[in-house]
C-alpha cells in the first residue's frame, strides 16, 4: 500500500471519528426524546413552529399535522446522514430500510409501552422519509 493511499485512509478513519461522536449523542438525545413518557414537550415544540410559520406562510399551507410530519422526517435525517459518514458502504437504500424498522420499532414500544404516548402511522412513514433523506443529502454532498 502506498503511502499516499494510506494517509488518505487515515484522514478517512479520522473524519468518521468526527461523524461518530455526535452521531452517538445525537441518537441519545433522540432516544430521550421519543422514549419520554409524555409527549407534551414534543407538542408544543410543534405548536411553536405552527405559529412562527404562520407567520410566514399561509395558513392553509402551515397545520399542526403538517408540520408534525415534517418534524418526524427531519428529526430522523441526521441519523442516516451522519451514518452514512461513519459507514459509507451503507446504500441510502439500507438506511431507508433501516429508517423503517427502527421507526417501527419505536412506534412499537411507544404504543404498548409508553401509556402516555400512542403509536402513529404517519411517524413511522415520516421517519422513513427521513432515513432516506438523510442518506439521499450525504451522496449529494459528498
Amino acid at each position: 500500500m502506498t503511502e499516499q493511499l494510506q494517509r488518505t485512509r487515515a484522514r478517512g478513519a479520522g473524519l468518521a471519528g468526527r461523524a461518530g461522536l455526535p452521531l452517538l449523542l445525537y441518537v441519545l438525545v433522540l432516544a430521550v426524546v421519543l422514549f419520554s413518557p409524555t409527549s407534551h414537550l414534543q407538542t408544543a415544540l410543534v405548536n411553536d413552529l405552527v405559529r412562527v410559520l404562520q407567520a410566514v406562510l399561509p395558513d392553509s399551507w402551515v397545520t399542526f399535522t403538517r408540520v408534525e410530519v415534517l418534524m418526524n422526517a427531519v428529526i430522523i435525517a441526521p441519523v442516516s446522514l451522519l451514518g452514512s459518514r461513519v459507514w459509507p458502504r451503507l446504500r441510502w437504500q439500507d438506511w431507508t430500510a433501516y429508517g423503517f424498522v427502527g421507526a417501527s420499532t419505536v412506534e412499537l414500544i411507544q404504543g404498548v409501552l409508553l401509556p402516555g404516548r400512542h403509536a402513529s402511522f404517519s411517524d413511522i412513514v415520516a421517519n422513513t422519509i427521513g432515513a432516506l433523506l438523510g442518506a439521499v443529502l450525504y451522496r449529494r454532498l459528498r
